[in-house]
């Protein structure tokens, strides 16, 4: 290679790196804005569990199957949560980046020591593994603490990986001498591991055993893997039960068309969503064919002794098997479902493989220098795509958190919304169940100081401070009886004045007492386009008001963010027009300038 192209190809290398780093600096960004304390779908089980009286940390409750899996070791962790951290889902959410960033180092170490890779080559692929281990289009597994099952077998397979071909780069090295059965453990360990996070784990026994015989390995060593596997399965199935609201895999395999359009949306949805269906299944097929001939080129690496590459076939073939057992399990939920942004995590480090053996391949001596140029351009313009098209997936995932925190608020006042708490688990029971217990035990959303504020004196709390610093509307009041409970829905937008920013909090007071509260952070295109001076469109707010009728009216309030916390009233509801069921009157201080109705 030139000294220009070198120069250029190092310039490239640094670009990369510095997308990788940006792409972990927005997802984290991503995570802190769309954070919320209450439980979402599965995750109720850590509560319900305790809820019903049972041990989290019991050996039953850790075996016990979960669908189609064994979440022994995700369990631990909803465990810890729920006994050290009050089950506020940060310890859960701050696991899976501590997670995605080990794996982060894993890969970083093995491209130097099992691929020698270094310098501009070295700095593409660290750049490359972080923009795929935390691009935003995988978000569900960022925001959604349970989700801790689902990255931990990426990592834990690269681990087991590593020390298989650890243990073979030893006995290649020194074939006089045994290699050290450090090496061993740790394979088997980690791939035990990844068997009791999810289900795919058990897919790593085939592939070790595979891998050793094609390497050569001691017969002692293909025992190891042989007999591990075969009792670790033997355990995962006793007494399992298939989910009777799965698809039937072998039902699944009668539909082949079906369950190859499944296949290839679950791997090409990494390139472009599903309005370009034909597309997507055009890339994802493509994607798959690659790798089919990849893996024919497995002895290839072999024999020419390229212990990176076989670690990158393996995870190639981890991910391809990760998928097909997806698709004979979900088939049933159509292909669409293909598309979930969970799934994400493991199309993208399928990609990521194959790119890296290709940028292993440009790098080598024998290609030309060009190549190298051209492909560290394209992996600059996947980049660049993704940053445009970030916007999306980012706003999905605030979106997904101001719904959950407009459930919690409903738990909080008491004032229960069947519609709004399905948001959080879509059949309400878990919640129901479960609500009274976190409520006593200070958990999730009872364990701040908001359940506190109800019942309180407004100015005991905050300081009110002139109706100047805030502005606002509060446009639909609904009221609402289940689960013998009462009370009204309200809805609207307000803006922190004073800091330019969305408020806080939003507080309802009747006779200067809370008796409600709303969250703040729904999207809100059209009230910012109306009020361009405005700085971002997460301004809208749902909350719930205690006991209708309400007497005397309710006045809302602002909280704006301070030492202490400062009330800026901005809207009032009237009682008459709630009783009526009439649009509600908005009230508003003089001071107030109301711009455009959102229509």
């Amino acid at each position: 290679m030139s000294i220009t192209a070198a120069r250029a190809s190092s310039v490239l290398s640094c670009a990369i790196l510095l997308g990788g780093i940006i792409t972990i600096a927005v997802t984290v960004n991503m995570v802190i804005m769309s954070y919320s304390s209450l439980p979402y779908a599965d995750g109720w089980t850590q509560v319900a569990v305790v809820a019903n009286g049972e041990n989290p940390l019991s050996p039953a409750w850790l075996w016990r199957q979960h669908n189609e899996h064994r979440l022994v070791i995700p369990k631990v962790f909803l465990a810890a949560d729920l006994r050290l951290f009050q089950a506020r889902q940060v310890f859960l959410l701050a696991s899976i980046l501590v997670i995605q960033f080990l794996h982060l180092l894993l890969l970083a170490w093995s491209m130097r020591v099992l691929g020698g890779w270094q310098g501009a080559v070295w700095r593409t692929g660290v750049g490359s593994a972080a923009f795929c281990l935390f691009c935003p289009s995988q978000w569900e597994n960022f925001v959604w603490g349970f989700q801790v099952c689902f990255v931990l077998p990426g990592l834990l397979a690269t681990l087991s990986f590593i020390g298989l071909l650890l243990y073979w780069t030893d006995s290649h090295q020194q074939p006089n001498k045994r290699p050290s059965s450090v090496f061993l453990l740790l394979s088997i360990i980690s791939a035990l591991g990844a068997t009791f996070s999810l289900a795919n784990g058990n897919l790593l026994w085939p592939l070790l055993v595979a891998a050793a015989l094609l390497l050569r390995l001691r017969l002692a060593a293909v025992l190891s893997f042989t007999v591990t596997g075969l009792i670790s399965t033997a355990l995962y199935l006793h007494s399992y039960v298939r989910p009777s609201y799965h698809a039937n895999p072998i039902t699944s395999m009668e539909t082949p068309v079906k369950f190859l359009q499944y296949l290839t949306a679950y791997v090409g949805s990494s390139w472009i969503g599903m309005h370009h269906m034909r597309l997507v299944e055009l890339i994802g097929l493509a994607g798959l064919a690659i790798a089919v001939i990849v893996l024919l080129r497995t002895p290839f690496y072999v024999s020419t002794y390229r212990p990176f590459s076989i670690q990158l076939v393996l995870t190639i073939a981890f991910c391809v098997g990760t998928a097909f057992i997806t698709a004979a399990g979900r088939l049933n939920f159509g292909v669409e479902q293909a598309f979930s942004s969970r799934y994400q995590t493991i199309a993208l480090l399928f990609w990521f493989c194959l790119g890296l053996l290709l940028l292993e391949h440009v790098f080598s001596p024998e290609a030309r220098r060009f190549c190298i140029l051209l492909v560290q351009i394209c992996m600059l313009a996947i980049l660049a795509r993704a940053a445009l098209v970030a916007r999306r997936p980012i706003g999905d995932a605030r979106q997904h958190g101001f719904m959950l925190d407009a459930a919690a608020t409903s738990l909080v006042t008491g004032v229960y919304d069947p519609a709004q708490l399905q948001q959080a688990y879509p059949s309400v029971g878990p919640i129901l169940l479960a609500g009274p217990y976190m409520k006593k035990h200070h958990l999730s959303v009872f364990s701040g100081s908001l359940p506190s504020l109800l019942g309180r004196p407004l100015d005991d709390v905050f300081q009110v401070v002139s109706s100047d610093n805030c502005t606002g509307r509060l446009e639909s009041v609904v009221p609402l009886s289940a689960f013998g409970t009462r009370g009204v829905r309200v809805a609207g937008w307000a803006w922190d004045r004073k800091h330019r920013q969305p408020p806080w909090q939003i507080a309802a007071t009747a006779g200067g007492t809370i008796a409600g509260l709303a969250t703040v952070g729904e999207w809100r295109p059209v009230t910012r386009a109306a009020n361009p001076w405005m700085k971002t469109s997460y301004v809208g707010f749902m909350g719930y008001v205690q006991e209708e009728p309400l007497s005397p009216p309710v006045m809302l309030y602002a909280i704006l963010p301070g030492k202490p916390a400062s009330a800026c009233y901005f809207a009032t509801m009237e009682q008459s027009q709630t009783r009526s069921g009439n649009p509600p009157a908005t009230r508003v201080a003089p001071a107030i300038r109301f711009h455009s109705e959102v229509k």
